[in-house]
């Protein structure tokens, strides 16, 4: 049986408009006191794009914070909590690819980081996405760069260490097995 803690007191300590951080006091299975932080994300969609010759289409951008040019699926936050995961996806397609589908199939969910963030991404692969002839917009602070490759290279490089991106990551294992 797994023993769980209790929260006894919840502190916030910033907020944006998809966050929330607080610091939560528990109490410890054993009866100690303990200190939480909590990341309370309202979530995200993410989709492994797949063009009608099966290449891949993958975004390449600055990750500020790991200080890397990292290569991934098209992904972003959803607009509010509960949004529908394949809408969000489909946006976010559009957005960073320039690019649509009409086949749009689940792949999994995964928690990004499970030991202190509820933020839930809900993982696509879209099939037979086509240009939609406008430009890549991505969000005021992104700077993207669309990279198309073969699914067996992508896969390659993620099982290399090559591509570190968890959900990209995922994403391309699951494809791989289906």
């Amino acid at each position: 049986m797994v023993r769980r803690e209790k929260k006894v007191a919840r502190r916030l300590k910033y907020e944006c408009p998809f966050l929330r951080v607080y610091e939560d006091d528990v109490t410890l299975p054993g009866g100690k006191r303990g200190r939480r932080v909590v990341v309370d994300h309202d979530g995200a969609a993410a989709v492994l794009p797949f063009t009608r010759k099966g290449d891949v289409i993958l975004v390449k951008q600055h990750r500020y914070v790991a200080g890397i040019d990292s290569l991934e699926i098209p992904a972003g936050k959803k607009d509010e909590k509960g949004e529908d995961g394949r809408r969000c996806a489909l946006r976010e397609l559009e957005e960073e690819t320039g690019h649509v589908s009409d086949a749009l199939t689940w792949l999994t969910s995964i928690y990004s980081a499970i030991g202190f963030s509820n933020e839930r991404i809900d993982i696509y692969a879209a099939y037979d996405v086509y240009p939609t002839g406008r430009d890549v917009l991505g969000d005021d602070d992104e700077y993207l760069e669309i990279v198309k490759m073969p699914f067996e290279e992508a896969l390659a490089m993620a099982k290399q260490g090559d591509i570190m991106d968890a959900k990209t990551v995922v994403a391309l294992l699951m494809a791989a097995d289906r």
